[in-house]
């Protein structure tokens, strides 16, 4: 009777821990995601606060005072912005 009982405990064990092992790979790759997500972030905040230093250095110290000057330092920081983050997703895939 034990003999018989033992492989159906060893299956539902071997199948359990198959569900238990994808489980702990999904949340590796969500762990993943979001670490890679707060990085970004914090590249995104980086970038900006250096076009701001940039603007009231060139603002205060140069007298640049020009609207397409400003336009032109915020759509590079974007598109510096824009790129870590297309970079960082096309690593992945």
């Amino acid at each position: 009777m034990d003999y018989l009982l033992k492989p159906s405990e060893i299956d539902e064990l071997s199948v359990k821990t198959e569900i238990l092992e994808q489980q702990q790979k999904q949340m590796l790759v969500r762990e993943q995601k979001r670490t890679q997500i707060s990085k970004n972030i914090m590249y995104s905040i980086g970038i900006y606060l250096i076009f701001f230093a940039v603007y009231f250095i060139g603002h205060f110290y140069f007298e640049i005072w020009n609207a397409s000057v400003i336009l032109a330092e915020l759509l590079i920081a974007t598109t510096i912005v824009v790129f870590v983050w297309v970079k960082s997703f096309s690593d992945k895939s």
